[in-house]
C-alpha cells in the first residue's frame, strides 16, 4: 500500500510538471460565446471609427541647399568668388532649423489666414471645409471664448446666416459683435452645406501644432537635399502650407543676402566720393602748373628719377592705403552693430585677417539671422555672440600688429623718397615741381580706376543674387490617407475581438479559486476518481431532481452506473462499508449517497443508507421519511436497530436510517462506541452499508467514522470546492487516515470547456437520451447548456 501510495505521488508531480496544451485550450471554449461577441463589437468600433476619424494626407516636397560642406557652389564664376561678404554657401544643418522656425510658420499662417479654419458636419463625419466653405469670416476681435468654443454659421438664404442656436438673422458683408469677438461674414464657395463650423486658432499653439506637424528630413547625408513632410486632412492645405513656406524662406535669404551687398556698394560709393574730389583737386593743380610755368617737356634723367619717384610712391600710396582700410576696418569692429558701414576685404592682403574679417562676417549674419527667428536667450544665439566677441579681439589684435608693421614700412620708404628727393635737387625747379604734381595725379587716377572697377563688380553680384536653394520636387499630396490606415484598424479591431475575451477568460481563470477540472483533483490531491456526476437541472437556482430514475437512460443515471461498477473494485472489491463526506456543505454528498444507493438496489444489492450528519441532515427530507427517531436514539440506547429501519420507496432492497432528533454533543455521542455495534449488526443484513457524514473540512465527526468503514468517498464539487480544499484531501491521502479514500466529481457542467463534452467514458456520442425530449427548448436553454452555469 505504502509503494502504491509513493507511485501514485511520483506520477501526481510527474503531471504537475507537465502542460497540457490541448486542456488549456479546451478550457476557453467553455466562454466561446465572448469571441463572437467582442469581434462583432470591435469590428462595429472599427466602422465608427473609420467613419468618424478624418483621413490624413501627407503632402511633400524636396529641395536643394547650397551647402560648403559637400561643396555645391564652387563652380561660381571669379567675380561672386571675390565677393566673400555675401557668398552662397549654408549648412545644412541651420537651414533645417530655420525652416521649422516660428517667424517663418508665422508668416505662413498670415498669409494663408488660417487661424481661422471651417468645417461641417454630414452624418457622422466632419468634412473639412478648407477653401471650400460658402462663408468667410474675417474677424477683427477675437476674445478667449471664441478660442475655447467654435461658432456656427446657419446659412438660411442666400442673403443672410444666424449663429448658433441664435434666431436672429445677419446679413452678409456686416460687420457685427457677439461673445466671440467682432467680424465681418463675407459669402464663400458655392456649397451645399448649410452648417458651417468656424474654430478660432490660438496664434502662437497653431504655430507650434504646424510646427510638430512639419518634418524636414535629410533622406541621403552625403548630399543637400531636404525633404519636407506635412500631415494634414486637407490634401489643398498640406500643399499651400509647404509652398508659402518656401517662398517665405526663400524672401528671408534672399533679403539677407540683399543686405550684404547693400552694406558692400555704400563703403565703395563713400570712397569714391572722396577719391573722387581728391583726384580732381591734382590734375587741377597740374593743369595750373603747366600754365603758369609754361611746362611742356621733361629730361630724360628727370623721367628717370620721376619713374623711381613714382615707383616708390606708388608702395608708399599703397602702405597709407592699406592703413587707412585697416583703420576703417578698425573703426568697423569698434562700431559694429551701429550702422558702420563694412570694410572691403579685396584691399586686405593679409590672409589671416581677412579669414577673422569674414568668420567675423558670418557670425554676424547667422546672429542676425537666429535672432530674427529665436527667441532672446537661445543657447545657439547666445554661442554665436560668445564667438562674435572672440573673433572682434582677435581682429583688433591683429589690426595693431599689421599697423606697427606697416608703419615701419612707411618710415623705410619716406627715407628713400628723401634720397630720390635730394637727387632731384639737381634737376630744375621748374620740372621737380611738375614731378611732384604729376605723381599726385597718377597715384588719384590708379586708385580711382580700381575704386570703379569693385563698384560694377559688386552692383553686378547685387543685381544677380538668387537664392541658394533650389525646388527639385513641387509639393504633392499622398494619393491614399496615412491615418488612420484602414488594414491597421480593420487589423487591430480583430485582434483586439480575439485578445480581449483571452484576458477577460484569463482574468477570470485567475480570480476562480474553484476546481475546473477532474485532471486538477487528480494532480492536487493524488487521488483517482472513482465517478463523475454531471450537473443536474436547475430551475430557478434549485435542482429539480435530487433522485435519479435509475431505470432511465439519461447521461446522469448512466454515470451512476459506472460508478457503481468502479465500486466493484474498490479495495479488490472487498469495500462494503463507504462514507461519504466532503470539505463543506453543499458538495452533494447526501444527493451522491442516496442515488448511489438506489443504482446497488437496482443492481441486486441490498442497501442501506444511514445518516450519520447529526448537525445538519437532509436525507429525511430528500426521502421525504420521518426522523422522529434515528442514529442519534440508538446511539443513548433509547431503541433497537430494527425500530429505525425505514424503506425509502425508491426500492425493496433500499433502506434508510436517518440521523434523528439533534443531539447537543455530536462528536461525543458518535465516539462512545456504539456505531461499531451498529454497523456490525448491519453488515449481517446488508450488502452495502452507506453513511452520510459531515463535511471533514468543518467538524471531527468524519474522523470518528471513518475508523468504522471500509472506504471513504470525498466528494468534490466543480465549480464550487475550492483548490485548497484539494490539498487537505492530499494530507489525508498521505496522513493514511481514510481507508481506501477516493474522490467523486459532482456537478460537472458538460459543456464545450470541459474534455468530456461528447459522453461519459464508454458511453459516448449519444449512447444515452434524456427523459423529457417532449419539452422543447429555447435557444436560452441551449446556450446554457453549452456553456454551463457560471
Amino acid at each position: 500500500m505504502n509503494k502504491a501510495n509513493q507511485s501514485r505521488d511520483q506520477q501526481s508531480n510527474a503531471e504537475d510538471e507537465d502542460f497540457d496544451l490541448t486542456e488549456y485550450i479546451r478550457k476557453y471554449f467553455r466562454y466561446w460565446y465572448l469571441f463572437p461577441l467582442f469581434v462583432i463589437i470591435s469590428l462595429t468600433a472599427a466602422y465608427f471609427y473609420l467613419q468618424i476619424t478624418q483621413p490624413v494626407y501627407l503632402s511633400r516636397t524636396t529641395i536643394l541647399i547650397k551647402d560648403e560642406k559637400k561643396g555645391i557652389g564652387q563652380n561660381q564664376s571669379d567675380i561672386l568668388q571675390e565677393m566673400a561678404m555675401f557668398g552662397g554657401n549654408k549648412l545644412v544643418e541651420n537651414e533645417t532649423e530655420i525652416l521649422k522656425s516660428q517667424p517663418l510658420m508665422e508668416q505662413v499662417i498670415k498669409n494663408l489666414k488660417l487661424d481661422v479654419s471651417y468645417s461641417t458636419i454630414d452624418g457622422i463625419k466632419t468634412v473639412d471645409l478648407y477653401k471650400k466653405s460658402p462663408v468667410i469670416v474675417k474677424p477683427a476681435i477675437i476674445t478667449e471664448e471664441g478660442i475655447a468654443e467654435p461658432m456656427t454659421i446657419h446659412v438660411t438664404d442666400a442673403n443672410h446666416f444666424t449663429i448658433n442656436s441664435e434666431g436672429k438673422p445677419f446679413a452678409f458683408n456686416q460687420r457685427f459683435q457677439n461673445k466671440w469677438g467682432e467680424f465681418t461674414v463675407l459669402k464663400g464657395e458655392k456649397s451645399d452645406y448649410k452648417d458651417i463650423i468656424i474654430h478660432f486658432s490660438n496664434p502662437a499653439s497653431l504655430v507650434e501644432g504646424m510646427i510638430d506637424g512639419l518634418a524636414v528630413l535629410q533622406p541621403n547625408v552625403k548630399s543637400t537635399v531636404l525633404q519636407l513632410t506635412y500631415a494634414d486632412v486637407s490634401k489643398q492645405r498640406g500643399m499651400d502650407i509647404l509652398n508659402t513656406l518656401l517662398d517665405a524662406y526663400i524672401q528671408a535669404s534672399l533679403t539677407d543676402k540683399n543686405t550684404e551687398a547693400s552694406n558692400t556698394l555704400k563703403f565703395i560709393e563713400t570712397r569714391l566720393g572722396l577719391i573722387t574730389g581728391e583726384l580732381g583737386d591734382v590734375e587741377k593743380d597740374v593743369e595750373t602748373y603747366k600754365t603758369s610755368k609754361g611746362l611742356t617737356d621733361i629730361s630724360a634723367e628727370s623721367q628717370i628719377f620721376l619713374e623711381n619717384i613714382q615707383e616708390n610712391d606708388a608702395r608708399l600710396n599703397e602702405i597709407n592705403t592699406k592703413i587707412k582700410v585697416l583703420e576703417s576696418v578698425y573703426n568697423f569692429i569698434e562700431n559694429a552693430g551701429e550702422g558702420a558701414p563694412a570694410p572691403a576685404t579685396y584691399m586686405i592682403d593679409d590672409p589671416v585677417l581677412v579669414s577673422l574679417l569674414t568668420k567675423f562676417n558670418e557670425l554676424d549674419l547667422q546672429r542676425e539671422r537666429y535672432a530674427r527667428t529665436t527667441q532672446a536667450g537661445n543657447p545657439l544665439l547666445e554661442t554665436i555672440t560668445t564667438q562674435l566677441a572672440q573673433t572682434r579681439q582677435a581682429i583688433k589684435d591683429n589690426v595693431q600688429n599689421l599697423r606697427r608693421g606697416m608703419d615701419v614700412t612707411k618710415q623705410n620708404l619716406e627715407g628713400i623718397n628723401t634720397r630720390f628727393s635730394a637727387g632731384l635737387r639737381t634737376i630744375p625747379q621748374k620740372e621737380r615741381e611738375y614731378v611732384g604734381i604729376k605723381r599726385q595725379q597718377t597715384i588719384k587716377e590708379n586708385l580711382y580706376l580700381y575704386l570703379l572697377q569693385k563698384r560694377e563688380e559688386t552692383a553686378l553680384g547685387y543685381a544677380s543674387t538668387v537664392t541658394d536653394s533650389r525646388l527639385i520636387n513641387p509639393p504633392v499630396s499622398s494619393f491614399a490617407p496615412i491615418a488612420p490606415k484602414r488594414s491597421v484598424v480593420w487589423g487591430g479591431a480583430g485582434a483586439a475581438g480575439i485578445i480581449i475575451p483571452i484576458l477577460l477568460i484569463n482574468l477570470i481563470f485567475l480570480l476562480n479559486n474553484t476546481v475546473q477540472s477532474r485532471e486538477e483533483i487528480e494532480k492536487q490531491s493524488g487521488l483517482p476518481v472513482i465517478g463523475e456526476i454531471g450537473l443536474m437541472k436547475y430551475k430557478d437556482g434549485i435542482e429539480t431532481e435530487s433522485i435519479i430514475t435509475m431505470t432511465s437512460r439519461s447521461a446522469v443515471a448512466e454515470q451512476f452506473r459506472a460508478m457503481r461498477t468502479n465500486l466493484m473494485y474498490l479495495g479488490n472489491g472487498s469495500c462494503r462499508t463507504l462514507m461519504f463526506t466532503s470539505s463543506v456543505g453543499g458538495e452533494g454528498k447526501s444527493f451522491v449517497s442516496i442515488n448511489l444507493a438506489a443504482s446497488l438496489a437496482y443492481y441486486g444489492k441490498k442497501v442501506i443508507l444511514v445518516g450519520l450528519d447529526l448537525r445538519k441532515p437532509t436525507l429525511h427530507d430528500r426521502l421525504q421519511v420521518s426522523n422522529r427517531m434515528g442514529v442519534s436514539n440508538y446511539m443513548v440506547g433509547q431503541t433497537d436497530l430494527h425500530e429505525l429501519i425505514q424503506p425509502t420507496g425508491i426500492h425493496p432492497q433500499f433502506d434508510v436510517i436517518t440521523a434523528g432528533p439533534l443531539p447537543p454533543n455530536p462528536s461525543e455521542l458518535i465516539g462512545n462506541g456504539r456505531l461499531p455495534e451498529l454497523l456490525a449488526e448491519l453488515r449481517l443484513q446488508y450488502d452495502y452499508i452507506l453513511i452520510d457524514s459531515p463535511p471533514y473540512g468543518l467538524v471531527t465527526d468524519s474522523s470518528l467514522i471513518a475508523e468504522c468503514v471500509d472506504a471513504t468517498l470525498y466528494v468534490v464539487r466543480y465549480n464550487y470546492t475550492l483548490l485548497g480544499h484539494l490539498k487537505k484531501i492530499a494530507d489525508l491521502r498521505k496522513s493514511k487516515r481514510f481507508n481506501n479514500l477516493t474522490v467523486i466529481y459532482n456537478g460537472v457542467n458538460y459543456g464545450a470547456g470541459y474534455g468530456y463534452g461528447y459522453g461519459y467514458g464508454g458511453y459516448g456520442y449519444g449512447y444515452y437520451t434524456e427523459d423529457d425530449k417532449s419539452k422543447p427548448k429555447d435557444i436560452g436553454s441551449k446556450i446554457k447548456k453549452l456553456v454551463g452555469k457560471s
